[in-house]
């Protein structure tokens, strides 16, 4: 039998509390570029493919493809990291 430990918490928090282990995929775009498939083709190491975005212009963070969030790409440690700073639309 599964215990239910939601008896306790607020009529509120129910429906939230519920779903809270469900995990997400995020995904972070840069931008977006259109090639022909002769330029893909002749795609080669060391090649750089400029996006329809400007550095100073945010990334955004999406689930399931609609934008939750926006961010700035900054380093952590040897990774890439996006630090928020707008969430919402």
């Amino acid at each position: 039998m599964v215990e239910d430990d939601t008896a306790e918490l607020p009529e509120e928090e129910l429906p939230q509390r519920l779903i809270d282990h469900v995990e997400v995929e995020l995904e972070v775009l840069l931008g977006d570029a259109t090639l022909s498939v002769a330029q893909l083709t002749r795609l080669k190491r060391g090649d750089v493919l400029p996006v329809d975005r400007k550095l100073s212009e945010a990334a955004e963070i999406r689930v399931n493809g609609r934008v939750i969030a926006r961010g700035e790409v900054v380093a952590a440690e040897d990774r890439f990291a996006i630090r928020v700073t707008e969430i919402g639309e």
